[in-house]
């Protein structure tokens, strides 16, 4: 891999084969010819209309598909690196041959330049290497000293590039006032840039250790919480071969243990406020038996999707909040909107629903078990209280035959 330099490495490695091209002499030689890197509307300028030369713009730069999908993903659940962060790049270079055209200047200059890019398609380590040493000394181009492009495993390769007419013409209509000079293009793939950020290194190997088993891995049908579905519920996961010897369900982020009396087709989890409320994959993990080894994963089964909805369990009205308890409590990361509604609609123009969107739980804060809301943006009257937890909507109680709780009086009898 290599450092951010390794584009204008590169570029000044392409200008460094060019370079070497002009230096024999050659038949038809064309005098005091030089590689430039500029703008091609810069080649108009006073110095240099009258010259001639071989330019060397870098106007395009595009992922490379092949490389950036290599080594996906690159942080693990903790959102710590597992590698280097990569980057991989094809860059797009306009040559230009520019010269007196009554002596066919820029024709020979180019005849030169595909010449040499044919020899020379890779631009090797040795290359860049040569096109660092030769560089380095020129005040501009002193940084390629600091630059690793002829240590990146893999090899830059040269290859043209076919535009059409209309292509070619956008292209150099992007340069504004400046006109046509005798031009092709090359693609230079891949650059590969390098983050130096440390992964984190993985503990070696203590013991490796192998197990045997004849008992099928589990295999889970349907996973059930009932209509409530929210903490401190039963978890019903039916299956196939659910049971071992040593058993572990994982909900989300969280493992349970089974409750007594599981059968190979029935296990029985209790839902506590340590599953925070969402969406969360349920999974069987049947566990390797007590021993002198570590307990390890040895079979594990389907994952199946089980909602786990929010309950505000009290809504208190202070001074100046209103406090809404939950369970289960609101975790790192969470996003939660509470929303006031009337189970009757008022007569004035006052609204009859109020949402307050909360910012997210900050990371590295504890769970939450309560939310506040601003008492003087809540209209008197009463209120039906709900909160969504990402996306998971809670559920209102049934109060003879009707949604009445929770709820909340404003102002308060």
């Amino acid at each position: 891999m290599s450092n951010h330099l390794a584009i204008a490495a590169a570029t000044s490695a392409l200008r460094y084969v060019l370079d070497r091209a002009l230096q024999p002499v050659r038949l038809g030689p064309v005098g005091y010819a030089q590689v430039t890197t500029l703008r091609p509307d810069q080649l108009g300028t006073p110095d240099l209309v009258q010259s001639t030369g071989i330019n060397v713009f870098l106007y395009l730069v595009t992922p490379n598909p092949a490389w950036n999908l290599a080594a996906l993903p690159t942080r693990d659940d903790d959102a710590a690196f597992l590698e280097r962060p990569r980057c991989a790049l094809d860059l797009h270079y306009l040559i230009t041959c520019y010269g007196r055209d009554a002596a066919l200047e820029g024709q020979r200059l180019l005849g030169r330049a595909l010449t040499a890019l044919s020899v020379t398609p890779v631009l090797s380590s040795e290359v860049v290497a040569a096109a660092v040493e030769e560089y380095s000394g020129s005040e501009d181009t002193g940084f390629l000293t600091e630059s690793d492009l002829a240590h990146q495993i893999e090899p830059v390769r040269l290859s043209p590039t076919a535009l059409s007419l209309d292509d070619l013409s956008k292209l150099w209509s992007v340069f504004p006032q400046t006109p046509y000079q005798l031009s092709v293009t090359y693609t230079a793939a891949v650059v590969l840039l390098e983050s130096p950020a440390v992964p984190r290194a993985a503990l070696p190997v203590r013991e490796r250790a192998f197990s045997l088993s004849t008992t099928p891995a589990p295999r889970l049908v349907s996973a059930d919480m009932g209509e409530a579905a929210g903490a401190d519920s039963p978890l019903h996961l039916r299956g196939e071969h659910l049971l071992s010897r040593k058993n572990r369900v994982r909900l989300g982020p969280v493992g349970l243990e089974p409750l007594p009396g599981a059968t190979a087709s029935l296990l029985t989890v209790a839902v506590d406020g340590r599953v925070p409320a969402g969406l969360h994959p349920v999974q069987v993990l049947h566990m390797s038996p007590d021993g002198p080894q570590p307990i390890r994963v040895v079979a594990t089964s389907n994952a199946l999707p089980v909602t786990v909805r929010p309950t505000v369990t009290r809504v208190n009205v202070g001074d100046s909040d209103i406090v809404l308890e939950l369970n289960p409590p609101l975790f790192a990361g969470q996003r939660a909107t509470v929303s006031f509604s009337r189970d009757v609609a008022h007569a004035d123009a006052l609204p009859d629903k109020v949402d307050f969107v909360l910012p997210p739980v900050t990371a590295g804060t504890l769970p939450q078990p309560s939310v506040r809301v601003p008492r003087r943006d809540v209209p008197d009257g009463k209120w039906l209280v709900r909160i969504q937890v990402d996306g998971v909507t809670s559920l209102p109680e049934l109060v003879c035959g009707v949604y009445g709780a929770p709820t909340v009086a404003l102002p308060p009898p």
